[in-house]
């Protein structure tokens, strides 16, 4: 059923007009008589089935003046953004919506909601999906190109299936429009085959009208709102009239500008309002795309297919406008501020390693270079501190900078070389792990946190410190054991030390990372290894390399146990045969792969691999100032078997790569900081 307002009719003789006319009067009346009688009884089963309205806002709007406003003053007209715009309506609960997994497109974003669940672009192939052109019929319309978006999905390593929504829903999709404005966000209405089943194209005036016309005869229902104070006061019909069985969902319309987004979104018949949450990001506040679909089942009674990732959207008690603002802030500087702040620390501890050599030569050098060693120790602590205060840009360098420098400046004035290191792991493991009890509220607001902006882990910890943690610790803790030789005892407190990590980053409840569990008991198990006394057999060799694959079962074991609803239960532990294992395997090969492939990272990586063997063959001479201590060596060894064996169990396993090799070499910088080096007292 096509309705488009304005639609010029050709014109038929008169004598067939009269003649319709005529038919349709008599069977108008024939049909009145014979439905007065039931008229009541066939109202019921229209108003008791359940409805799902999606309606898709555009960008910032004009405000409407203010109850007692005079004229077009700047207050009346100010503009506005959709979160505010959501959150004045009070019978909205209000939360953001993470549209794709990594870099975002907006076509994508409206493909994953049709289908419940997504992959990174980098995964398909072609990355980009397809121009789509919505052409009405006479049935309703169809979306050109819709072919080649179920081959690239097809091709996908993962079950995808666009425009399953629609598909699910008896009877098809609605969608409602603008006269005039692009109708991209008909893709939500579309089914399996890319068709739209009723349309509806008319002046903005009527959306509100058409909207809840449509609803009476469609289970599902997409609208696309006009922008500015005619989108606001549609909007405000359209939750005026809603019903006790109809879902009302609002969002903003995913904008075509390439940056990563989080989208407002509002959503009225869930309960009484406050802030929409699900089990697929666990933090208040934030949904992900993929999550309305699974909601719209469950609200219609539609059973939820494997193949969906998304989980239902629930709410909490409570709804704060200013803190979804705030954090929407400080997730969108968080990647920009990244690499510019290391790369400041780095240039900090070049100039002060400049300033100590004029100062004291040799003598100066040695110092500057376990200060700016323990500076990197201690960054992830002080990047926690910025975390919490959310400052400026250049606040936040001058934090981490100067805070970082002057901490490992401290650190190296009262703690006797070599066992600084220690003050620093041992704090900010600490911190960490507080913090993921916590929900990981600091964690993901840092710059070495996941950013849940990215789509891909909304809390817990990022694959930085995923690799950084663990060999800060494994150096530490080398620096704290020195002096004391290898034992049983030593083997047992890195296992003991190495235990506790691995649960704190991989369980449900807390870090949520399987990888960083392999990657800790990889790296740990090394270490482990070399402090054992006497010579190695083959039995200890063995159980060092089952050690990752116990390291998962027993965090599948303490996930099944706790009720942890994390990603890896839901997609490992309860992935439906070997084909679904399969796909994640497959995926997060080719997402290494790729990830190895891209810039500067091959090189990168060579290098990294290059020092490590460097290190490996030059082991004596690098641990001279310690007289080959098995503390510090087993605590560099094991911070390289991180990036390594992370490398390799990690869909960004590079990056890991690059983290552990960097945190090994500071560790390697430190040691070479022997103040008796400076005037050769040690070779």
């Amino acid at each position: 059923m096509v309705r488009i307002e304005g639609m010029e009719i050709q014109r038929r003789s008169a004598a067939s007009i009269s003649l319709v006319g005529a038919i349709a009067v008599f069977g108008s009346a024939l049909a009145l008589a014979l439905a007065a009688p039931t008229v009541a009884h066939a109202e019921s089963p229209v108003s008791s089935t359940p409805r799902v309205l999606i309606v898709f806002l555009p960008g910032q709007i004009k405000a409407l003046p203010a109850p007692g406003a005079v004229g077009s003053s700047p207050q009346a007209r100010a503009r506005r953004t959709v979160t505010e715009q959501l959150a004045a309506q009070s019978q909205l609960s209000i939360g953001l919506s993470s549209p794709v997994q990594g870099r975002y497109i907006a076509a994508q974003a409206l493909l994953d909601i049709t289908q419940g669940t997504r992959i990174s672009l980098s995964s398909y192939s072609p990355e980009l999906p397809p121009p789509l052109l919505l052409v009405p019929d006479q049935r309703g319309a169809f979306f050109q190109g819709w072919l080649e978006v179920n081959r690239r999905a097809a091709a996908a390593p993962a079950s995808i299936k666009p425009g399953l929504l629609a598909q699910s829903v008896k009877g098809g999709a609605a969608y409602v429009g603008v006269d005039g404005q692009p109708q991209k966000d008909a893709v939500v209405a579309a089914d399996r085959a890319g068709r739209v089943e009723q349309l509806s194209i008319g002046s903005a005036a009527s959306l509100a009208d058409r909207a809840q016309t449509m609803l009476d005869s469609n289970q599902l229902v997409v609208a696309s709102l006009p922008p500015d104070q005619a989108g606001d006061r549609e909007l405000a019909a359209l939750i005026s009239r809603r019903r006790s069985n109809e879902l009302l969902i609002v969002t903003r319309s995913p904008p075509s500008r390439r940056a990563v987004q989080l989208l407002p979104v509002g959503i009225a018949g869930l309960g009484p309002s406050g802030t929409l949450s699900s089990s697929t990001t666990h933090l208040d506040g934030v949904i992900a795309g993929i999550d309305l679909l699974p909601t719209i089942f469950d609200w219609l009674d539609v059973a939820i297919p494997t193949s969906v990732s998304g989980q239902p959207i629930k709410v909490i008690p409570g709804r704060d406008t200013e803190e979804l603002l705030s954090l929407k802030g400080r997730l969108q500087v968080v990647g920009q501020r990244r690499f510019p702040v290391l790369w400041a620390l780095l240039g900090g501890w070049l100039i002060l390693t400049l300033c100590a050599v004029l100062a004291a030569d040799r003598r100066g050098m040695r110092w500057a270079m376990r200060c700016g060693a323990l500076a990197i120790f201690w960054l992830p602590s002080v990047l926690l501190l910025t975390a919490a205060l959310a400052p400026s840009k250049l606040i936040e360098l001058l934090i981490v900078v100067l805070g970082s420098m002057l901490l490992g400046a401290a650190s190296d004035r009262l703690i006797a070389w070599p066992r600084a290191p220690a003050l620093p792991a041992l704090v900010a493991v600490s911190a960490y792990i507080i913090d993921l009890a916590f929900g990981s509220p600091l964690i993901i607001r840092s710059l070495l946190g996941p950013n849940p902006l990215f789509g891909s882990r909304f809390y817990g910890i990022g694959n930085e410190l995923e690799s950084a943690l663990p060999a800060i610790l494994l150096i530490g803790l080398g620096a704290l054991w020195f002096g004391r030789g290898r034992s049983r005892q030593a083997a047992a407190i890195f296992a003991g030390c190495g235990l506790a990590l691995g649960i704190a980053l991989g369980a449900a409840q807390l870090g949520a990372d399987v990888g960083g569990v392999m990657t800790v008991a990889a790296g740990f198990g090394v270490a482990v290894l070399l402090l054992l006394p006497g010579r190695l057999s083959g039995r200890t060799i063995a159980l060092v390399v089952i050690a990752p694959f116990a390291a998962l079962a027993l965090l599948a074991a303490i996930d099944l146990l706790s009720g942890g609803d994390s990603h890896f239960t839901r997609t490992v532990l309860r992935a439906d045969g070997s084909g679904a294992w399969w796909e994640i395997f497959v995926r997060r090969i080719e997402l290494a792969g790729r990830g190895l492939a891209r810039g500067l990272m091959p090189v990168a990586a060579l290098v990294a691999v290059l020092t490590v063997a460097l290190g490996i063959v030059r082991r004596e001479r690098l641990l001279t100032p310690v007289n080959g201590d098995p503390g510090w060596r087993a605590g560099l060894a094991g911070a390289a078997a991180v990036g390594v064996f992370g490398a390799l169990f990690n869909d960004s396993g590079p990056m890991l790569l690059l983290f552990a090799v960097f945190i090994a070499i500071c560790g390697a910088i430190y040691l070479r900081g022997d103040a008796r080096l400076a005037d050769g007292r040690s070779r």
